[in-house]
């Protein structure tokens, strides 16, 4: 007998903790985190799917690349780490003031609201031809970033077809500083470009404007 209470009383436990996981969770350096018990969650308004076992949890976002987290509730506080953290971070409830984190986890200061992918695009067309062009960043939180570009153009005339397509890509570190973001990019090397925040002025969605040009979010967030 004794020994069946004691396993009831680990399952119990076990179902408390996890059942526990679920909710929104605030921290003032990452925004808010969305736990659903159906496998769903956001960070900051960016989607991501996720399993979990008694202290881990896999994230994996709309690109298929997963992240591995540990994760311990301690008096009403959810403590994770790993993934796009470089340290430990303290999420309290949704209805208690949001903690900063505990150790390291900021990159140099950087403001982490801009954490997610942002995409510029342009197409125009004629009868005779067509042109677009797609310029996209997905920002990171450790102060990494990755920038891809795709263009195609296409055209016809005097009973000819012709077209081309190009692409190419970069990466490096960024650091934001108020109305402007300094990069260390592996093909130009270090830059620093106007920046602001600023919401579609016909659907609201959020975007960020690096020297001049407008990127809007990838993912559904909340306007700033």
């Amino acid at each position: 007998m004794r020994i069946l209470m004691s396993a009831l009383f680990f399952l119990f436990a076990h179902v408390a903790v996890a059942q526990s996981l679920f909710g929104t969770w605030k921290n003032d350096e990452y925004g808010t985190l969305v736990l659903q018990s159906n496998g769903q969650g956001s960070l900051d308004g960016t989607s991501f799917t996720f399993t979990k076992t008694a202290s881990k949890i896999i994230a994996t976002d709309a690109y298929g690349e997963s992240f591995f987290y540990t994760y311990k509730m301690n008096n009403g506080q959810l403590q994770l780490s790993g993934g796009i953290f470089e340290g430990q971070v303290v999420f309290l409830g949704a209805n208690a003031n949001a903690t900063k984190t505990s150790n390291k986890t900021t990159s140099n200061g950087n403001d982490k609201s801009i954490v997610g992918t942002w995409c510029w695009t342009n197409a125009s067309s004629t009868y005779t031809s067509s042109s677009s062009n797609t310029r996209c960043i997905v920002i990171n939180a450790n102060g990494t970033y990755q920038y891809t570009y795709e263009g195609a153009i296409s055209g016809s005339g005097g009973g000819y077809y012709g077209g081309s397509t190009s692409q190419n890509s970069d990466q490096g570190t960024w650091k934001l500083n108020g109305n402007t973001i300094s990069i260390v990019s592996q093909n130009e090397g270090a830059q620093t470009l106007s920046f602001q925040k600023k919401n579609h002025p016909k659907t609201g969605d959020p975007m960020i404007v690096i020297d001049g040009d407008a990127y809007v979010t990838y993912y559904q967030r909340n306007p700033w």
